[in-house]
């Protein structure tokens, strides 16, 4: 068996995840590793098995070593995609790059052209597409059960503390800096919608804006951070609610129902780590930060309406009013419809004239990991490297994911310009 070996660049959350995945795999060797905080090196490289002399935290190092493995995954911020992909192509890296390519279509081109001129693979984190839950939707569509496929409605559902943790005090609070929110969270989505419909996008439409998370929402004596504040006790939004918990004497400390592991600011998951990051550190400051009085400029709710090439009406909706992180979708076909909701296992098939049927999905190899698909994406990698593509899978190569990017830039284009329709003949292509 080939010995497959990796190098990451970006150890944040996706990064730390995907190299965690890759170090449990039977003949897989993370040889070099790459990111600019030091901490976050620190908490991997022993458990992969990463020499010192091959750890950095400068990229220019980094890039210097040559090709020294089969492959690369890009973890890296959005905006810095491209610069990493482009550097890593000329020294001849296949590559797995974390979604999305870049909030700009002209560098997903040109990282796509370069690729094939270097005969190089790039693989796109699509993970949902090689999740079980996902797929089997794709194959009841597919099976023409439901007959014509007539509408797609879709609800990407971010619960208010994700939101908050990553849109409003976090690193994609910015579209100006990193990406806009339906490109940021909503990447995944659109890739569905592209392989649900099996066809490129017509025309597009959208309306979005930030309606909560800004100053004149505050509640009166709301303070800047929220150590301070007078309704700290009380906020839903409360910092150290968020991460650690609500202190209420004199029983202690009350839990939340949601864990929300604050690796963007403190690597620890210790309750007085996590208080002195949000107090003391400079970084860790963003995150006490009132989710009013942020430098937040994402949209909050985002609509967009679809018209696919063979007549597949398309709508997908985008909002941060939730409890919960979920997807929601139902497809109408001329023969009955299909409901899915991802907070559970079941799928719920209509047909006309008949009792509904309930499908339970066999979620393998657990539900954690966008239920099994981040699994299937290490896997499709380690394939690529090793030769075994099979021709007739499912990957998720870059080919592929330049039309929900495509779909973005036009749903942005009318969204910045009052919802006007976009016909997608005006957004850039692959050049044939």
């Amino acid at each position: 068996m080939k010995e497959v070996k990796v190098a990451i660049l970006g150890l944040g959350n996706r990064g730390k995840n995907y190299g965690g995945h890759l170090a449990a795999q039977q003949g897989v060797k993370i040889v070099a590793i790459c990111d600019k905080y030091q901490a976050k090196i620190d908490k991997v490289k022993g458990s992969w098995g990463v020499p010192d002399d091959m750890c950095f935290t400068d990229e220019d190092k980094f890039f210097g070593l040559g090709k020294v493995a089969d492959t690369m995954v890009i973890a890296t911020q959005d905006k810095d995609h491209y610069g990493h992909a482009m550097k890593a192509l000329a020294l001849g890296y296949n590559l797995m790059i974390e979604k999305p390519l870049s909030p700009n279509i002209e560098e997903c081109l040109e990282m796509e052209e370069y690729a094939r001129k270097q005969g190089c693979k790039i693989l796109v984190c699509h993970v949902l597409r090689y999740a079980h839950y996902y797929k089997k939707i794709k194959e009841i569509i597919d099976s023409g059960i439901l007959g014509k496929i007539i509408l797609i409605n879709h609800d990407e559902d971010v619960a208010y503390w994700h939101f908050c943790h990553s849109y409003v005090r976090g690193n994609w609070r910015r579209e100006e800096e990193t990406s806009p929110l339906l490109l940021a969270k909503c990447c995944h989505d659109m890739d569905l919608m592209y392989w649900y419909a099996g066809s490129k996008c017509k025309s597009v439409s959208s309306y979005g804006s930030l309606n909560f998370f800004k100053e004149e929402n505050a509640p009166e004596g709301a303070t800047a951070t929220c150590f301070d504040c007078p309704h700290k006790d009380t906020c839903n939004f409360e910092a150290t609610y968020q991460y650690v918990g609500r202190k209420k004497k004199p029983f202690g400390w009350e839990k939340k129902k949601y864990k929300w592991k604050p690796y963007a600011f403190c690597i620890s998951n210790e309750k007085e780590d996590i208080l002195n990051a949000l107090k003391n550190d400079e970084r860790g400051k963003l995150w006490s930060r009132c989710v009013f009085k942020c430098d937040n400029n994402v949209v909050d709710c985002q609509t967009v309406n679809m018209e696919m090439e063979n007549g597949v009406k398309v709508m997908l909706n985008v909002n941060a009013f939730n409890e919960k992180d979920h997807r929601h979708t139902e497809i109408h076909g001329t023969n009955g419809f299909l409901i899915a909701d991802d907070s559970g296992s079941v799928l719920t098939l209509q047909l006309f004239g008949k009792k509904p049927k309930k499908i339970i999905v066999n979620l393998i190899p657990v539900i954690k990991g966008h239920f099994g698909g981040d699994q299937g994406v290490i896997k499709a990698t380690i394939d690529l490297v090793r030769g075994e593509i099979d021709p007739n899978g499912q990957y998720t190569w870059i080919k592929d994911t330049i039309e929900s990017h495509r779909i973005v830039a036009a749903a942005e284009k009318s969204r910045l310009n009052g919802g006007i329709k976009v016909d997608m003949s005006e957004i850039p292509d692959i050049k044939k």
